[in-house]
């Protein structure tokens, strides 16, 4: 449904901006001259209607700033042939906005009688969302590197490599949010290893979660940066996607920032 509501949002920003700039000509043509401009015989006429008839005055060169009453001319023209153009957009975003409404099998699954909940209404997605439960019972290649150092547990029982992980791993259990601990990845020919892959429970898309833990040793920190612009180079995007949290020995990860940084990320309550 990310798409979904990317366009809903497009919709909606798109009619601000349009209104704004309707705004701004409406209030613009005021300023300006009335009348349009016609070019003849090397010489520009103002075209006005007085009392129902509509004459061609001719502007002369020696005309006060002549320039700027041409400029001025051609502008209101423009305004004149925008505005219409700008209103009727407008009004189809307005509308849009109204009327379209985000589909979600499951919603309309919630939305029939209880003699229907056994309906399974994955095969009824849209291409490219994806079922929680589907995505859950998937059997995916995880990180096997180094197996003994997965030494700390989260609540529901996931082996994870660190104090901070582990927190991070209960508190996704805790908001119900289906993950993946360190899955596979292959990004340009390299097998890389999230420490998390999260399916938004909305959105339907996944987003990857790294948690770089000795930011304080430059030598991690020179490997941590390889590895997010492999990530940006693949179309992984820092406050999109892709979610960073890091610690120093002096500056360890804390609960609310975990905390803060998934109810911002998936829109939970607590």
């Amino acid at each position: 449904m990310f798409q979904q509501n990317q366009l809903m949002d497009l919709l909606h920003k798109e009619r601000l901006r349009t209104e704004s700039l309707l705004e701004r000509l409406e209030q613009r043509k005021k300023q300006l001259p009335q009348g349009s401009l016609v070019y003849k015989n090397g010489s520009y006429y103002r075209a006005v209607t007085e009392k129902g008839k509509r004459m061609q005055l001719i502007i002369p060169k020696d005309f006060p700033d002549y320039d700027e009453f041409i400029g001025d001319l051609k502008e209101a023209r423009y305004i004149s042939k925008a505005i219409p153009l700008l209103r009727k957009n407008a009004a189809c975003c307005r509308q849009a906005e109204q009327r379209l409404r985000i589909y979600d099998p499951y919603q309309v699954r919630a939305e029939l009688p209880d003699y229907y909940r056994d309906f399974d209404p994955r095969r009824l997605l849209l291409e490219g969302d994806l079922s929680p439960e589907q995505w859950d019972s998937q059997n995916y290649e995880q990180n096997t590197i180094f197996p003994e150092e997965r030494r700390h547990f989260s609540e529901g029982g996931v082996a994870v490599r660190s104090k901070a992980e582990a927190e991070i791993a209960t508190k996704l259990e805790q908001y119900g949010l289906t993950f993946r601990y360190e899955p596979i990845l292959c990004l340009e020919n390299y097998r890389v290893s999230p420490d998390f892959e999260i399916l938004h429970p909305v959105e339907r898309r996944i987003l990857i979660w790294e948690h770089f833990g000795k930011m304080d040793d430059p030598g991690y920190a020179a490997e941590a940066m390889k590895k997010l612009n492999r990530y940006a180079r693949n179309g992984y995007r820092l406050g999109d996607n892709l979610i960073m949290t890091w610690e120093t020995k002096h500056m360890p990860l804390s609960f609310s920032h975990i905390n803060w940084t998934i109810r911002h990320y998936f829109g939970m309550e607590e």
